[in-house]
């Protein structure tokens, strides 16, 4: 995990001790023989939160159901915090949710099994007699129940999983889900020369930047229809073994979605010499980060340095899923250095700041064209980063950092600047360029500000 997420996790964790739970949290609930089915456990669920946790209690419109990352919870309760009947349903819930082969992969995640439901958050959103979706997560998962979304989305969103064992070894020894990173490298294997220049691409895009993209998207890779009968087959192969993971009529669903879009020949293979965030090269062998994507379907599948997987099948692939209040429509989709440039734009904005800075590699996902709302930022900014303010003089400023600063202004060496940023920069500053920096001062939820300055000021024509 990596070092914000160890933080926020473990802080929750700390504050549930602390409250003298210690030992209620000894008593790990395992599932019951006989499971009921998921609505009767959702409507349980829903009353049990109600009755004393409303908190864990959303609208069904709330920005929350669209938000997905792996190791930053959505919100709501932590489930260690809740009567030993309501984790007890909860459990139950989470088994009913997933397919026997499920129920022996996901709650045996690393982390997961380490602290069984304790480990996540619950939250509700919705109504059980209604639309609703209960999310449930955790290191290395974000796990909805409740079947489609009302906008069609199967699993009503974004599913993520995944597993530390083998962390930094090639082939993931020992993993959960090795299996499944074997069926990827399988399709890899036996490609032709032209065939393998045409999936290997330098760096992998970020791994949570899984939205559909629709009949225009621009997808890495070989289409998957070009490949040979065996090749489609072993594809075909590598999508079931990872929707085979949930329900029978989840993952039904999900495959219509997929038929409905084009089917498996629609959808684009790549693997990537080297992973977003740095790392190891593949080289000659295949890689352990794969991606297939269509028009309405995003597999991203991440062993380095251990797995990460992001689900995300739509039925309208030309209607992303998009939550909460319209905040107006921006101009020109943003990937990437523009998504780093506008956030800077709205930290620059806030009172007693004269530069800011956003790293790359932290953005999290692309922001479309067209019509944006409030849960499109909470994905947008996904690691739920707060803003900090520094003091650090320009001959201070260094590599990237520098870079950024230095198209907002000559940046004078000998100047002090007032540096808007955020808190993972500030609690490694060294390394993204900055030295001898001042005492934070500690600002608003970066999400909250963007949200807040695009009502104001709506979307920029420029980055």
């Amino acid at each position: 995990m990596r070092r914000r997420q160890i933080i926020k996790w473990g802080a929750g964790i700390g504050v549930a001790a602390g409250a003298g739970l210690a030992a209620r949290a000894l008593v790990t609930p395992r599932p019951s023989a006989d499971l009921a089915p998921v609505p009767d456990l959702a409507r349980r669920l829903y009353d049990e939160l109600r009755a004393g946790w409303e908190d864990a209690v959303v609208p069904y419109d709330h920005p929350l159901r669209q938000f997905h990352n792996r190791g930053v919870d959505t919100g709501g309760v932590w489930s260690v915090l809740l009567p030993y009947r309501t984790r007890s349903t909860l459990t139950d819930l989470v088994y009913a949710s997933l397919s026997p082969a499920g129920r022996e992969r996901l709650p045996n995640q690393q982390l997961l099994r380490l602290g069984g439901i304790h480990a996540t958050r619950t939250l509700f959103v919705g109504h059980p007699d209604d639309d609703y979706q209960v999310l449930v997560t955790g290191p290395h998962v974000n796990l909805r129940i409740g079947g489609r979304s009302r906008e069609g989305v199967a699993f009503g969103g974004p599913q993520v999983y995944g597993d530390q064992r083998g962390d930094g070894e090639v082939g993931l020894p020992d993993n959960v889900y090795r299996f499944q990173l074997e069926r990827g490298q399988e399709i890899l294997r036996g490609l032709s020369a032209g065939e393998r220049q045409m999936v290997r691409r330098p760096v992998a895009p970020p791994q949570t930047q899984i939205g559909v993209q629709g009949r225009e998207g621009r997808f890495d890779g070989l289409p998957v229809r070009a490949l040979s009968a065996s090749r489609r087959a072993r594809v075909r192969s590598f999508v079931d073994s990872i929707l085979e993971t949930y329900g029978e009529d989840d993952a039904g669903y999900a495959w219509s979605c997929i038929e409905h879009n084009g089917g498996i020949d629609a959808l684009h293979l790549a693997d990537y010499e080297q992973d977003y965030q740095g790392g190891r090269l593949a080289g000659e062998s295949p890689s352990q980060v794969i991606r297939l994507e269509g028009p309405g379907t995003v597999f991203h599948y991440r062993g380095e340095p251990h797995l990460h997987a992001f689900v995300n099948v739509a039925r309208d692939a030309e209607a992303p899923l998009s939550v909460g209040d319209a905040l107006g429509t921006n101009p020109r989709r943003l990937e990437g250095v523009d998504v780093a440039r506008f956030f800077e734009t709205v930290m620059r904005a806030g009172d007693d700041v004269d530069l800011a800075f956003y790293p790359v590699a932290s953005v999290a996902d692309r922001l479309r064209a067209g019509t944006i709302r409030t849960g499109d930022i909470y994905d947008l900014e996904s690691w739920r980063e707060q803003i900090a303010v520094v003091d650090v003089r320009g001959a201070d400023v260094a590599g990237g950092a520098r870079e950024a600063l230095r198209r907002q202004d000559r940046l004078n060496d000998r100047t002090t600047y007032r540096v808007a940023t955020i808190g993972y920069v500030v609690g490694d500053a060294e390394s993204f360029g900055l030295s001898n920096v001042g005492d934070a001062t500690w600002g608003a939820p970066l999400r909250d500000a963007t949200i807040a300055h695009l009502r104001r000021n709506g979307f920029p024509q420029t980055v």
